[in-house]
């Protein structure tokens, strides 16, 4: 059976609009993308840490509750859990401000053992943490080598630009091992300087073999790769919260490629209907999480979803 790892940080977040907390629940890019996973009914595993208090027993009860592994969730003793603060703005996009865990002794992680066929999503700043990034690209390094799939979303934003010389290494050793590479316009921004798809592949081919799926809010999203440069319309909402759009994105990705048992070692040579299914599934998602405050798919669309998919597969 193939499986799911995601490789993210556990937060509990707290959306503020107006001034005025409007909604707190568990987050972290990769906590959210496994969610949506679990909810979707997909063997999905968050590899990662929290503190042993009030709020990490909480967060390990509602991943367990969503169908998450937990069993690769490093614990801390003596500890304070991760918080971020989330204040939209009129369009209802996000400003954050972390408040990193509490904690003592080093950082530490526990990895899976990788099948064939499995698939490992990482990415955020969780990724290119310095304490953490050496085993992780071991990791990574191993995973691939075993037959894994591995999508990478670098979800770099403006606030950490002024670290991006001394970042920008690890983000582009975490490229050159993956065969998707999913980002927003506003991290390529940040990372090259490049403010389009072919812009940004072009970029990318010196550093890696992987395909790029470019996100672009309401403009859609590219797909570029060797033989395909494509673009797909974004769904016409009216956004609540944008915070989990991205982390949905991932979600849809992998979905699909277990969903709908994609093989390949090179993506690149996927076939236009593959990548026409992995792009729309994820704009699905993402379109959906932006109608709610939640930063996951709700187990009523998922619960549709998979039954819609049963009968038309």
């Amino acid at each position: 059976m193939r499986k799911v790892y995601t490789i993210g940080e556990t937060i509990y977040d707290i959306i503020f609009k107006d001034e005025v907390p409007v909604a707190a629940k568990p987050g972290g890019a990769l906590l959210n993308t496994s969610v949506s996973l679990g909810r979707l009914g997909i063997h999905v595993s968050l590899v990662g840490d929290l503190a042993d208090d009030v709020i990490g027993k909480y967060i390990i009860k509602f991943l367990n509750k969503n169908g998450v592994n937990t069993d690769y969730i490093y614990t801390y003793t003596n500890a304070l859990s991760r918080l971020a603060l989330a204040f939209l703005d009129d369009a209802n996009n996000a400003e954050y401000s972390f408040y990193k865990i509490r904690k003592e002794g080093e950082a530490q992680l526990k990895y899976p053992d990788i099948q064939n066929g499995d698939v490992v999503l990482f990415g955020s700043f969780y990724a290119i943490k310095q304490e953490l990034h050496p085993k992780l690209i071991e990791f990574i390094t191993y995973a691939r080598h075993a037959g894994a799939i591995i999508v990478y979303d670098p979800n770099f934003r403006t606030a950490h630009r002024p670290e991006l010389p001394k970042l920008k290494p690890m983000i582009l050793q975490n490229m050159a091992l993956s065969h998707i590479i999913k980002g927003s316009d506003e991290d390529f921004l940040n990372i090259f300087g490049t403010d389009n798809a072919p812009s940004t592949f072009e970029a990318l081919e010196t550093l890696t073999d992987a395909a790029l799926v470019y996100t672009a809010n309401r403009h859609g999203v590219w797909l570029q790769t060797k033989y395909r440069a494509e673009h797909y319309n974004a769904l016409a909402i009216h956004p609540v919260s944008t915070i989990g759009a991205g982390d949905t994105f991932m979600a849809g990705i992998g979905y699909t490629i277990v969903n709908d048992n994609l093989e390949f070692s090179d993506a690149h040579k996927l076939s236009e209907t593959a990548w026409d299914k992995i792009i729309q599934n994820s704009i699905q998602f993402s379109g959906h999480v932006c109608l709610h405050y939640d930063n996951y798919v709700s187990e009523e669309f998922a619960k549709s979803y998979t039954q819609n998919q049963f009968v038309n597969s």
